[in-house]
């Protein structure tokens, strides 16, 4: 990932950000914005988030059979 801010929008960058669970990943915020608040919008993020998407199979899960 970029070492520095990527421009994007005027008024946005992406930027890198490390979520609660430890992993990063690259969210669009205000340009300018401290590294403690990028985080803490990343921590917002992922709570918002459902935590297994209804369309996500399950590991090792048998593939459902469509032909009944």
């Amino acid at each position: 990932m970029a070492e520095e801010p990527v421009p994007a929008r005027l008024g946005v960058e992406m930027r890198e950000a490390t979520f609660p669970d430890g992993t990063k990943g690259v969210i669009t915020v205000k340009a300018g914005l401290p590294q403690a608040e990028v985080d803490a919008a990343a921590a917002r993020i992922w709570a918002a988030a459902p935590a297994t998407p209804e369309t996500t199979p399950t590991p090792g899960a048998a593939p459902a059979d469509r032909h009944r």
